[in-house]
């Protein structure tokens, strides 16, 4: 049976490789992109059991690129968004929930932190 793939948004190449490695550690495949225009681009031909999204990330935000994927994406199965960001404030955790993002993981977290919010989405078989 193949492993649940997830969509990594990020920008930043040192937390691209930690995040896929802890990714496949916990028994999940990925796919990273850099960019949110890449990610809306990965969307169109691949079905995802997950993303992870920087919340800042060049050209469009994170927040922006959320937003865009619950508005104007039809797809057949509902996708979770989970922000990954070092900016931990009420205010940018209220835009990412008004974006459309299902949770929120601040930076630094640990693996069991990522573990755990993975697994709440997309339990491991």
């Amino acid at each position: 049976m193949p492993m649940p793939l997830i969509l990594v948004v990020e920008d930043r190449k040192a937390d691209q490789y930690v995040l896929q490695h802890l990714l496949s550690k916990f028994n999940y495949d990925s796919e990273v992109v850099s960019s949110a225009e890449s990610a809306l681009q990965s969307l169109d031909s691949t079905c995802y059991s997950a993303i992870l999204m920087n919340v800042t990330l060049p050209g469009m935000n994170g927040i922006a690129c959320a937003h865009k994927i619950r508005t104007t994406k039809t797809v057949m199965v509902y996708t979770p968004i989970i922000a990954v960001t070092a900016k931990d404030a009420d205010e940018t955790r209220a835009l990412c929930f008004d974006a459309g993002m299902d949770d929120y993981l601040s930076k630094p977290f640990s693996p069991q932190q990522l573990r755990e919010v993975v697994a709440r989405y997309v339990p491991v078989i």
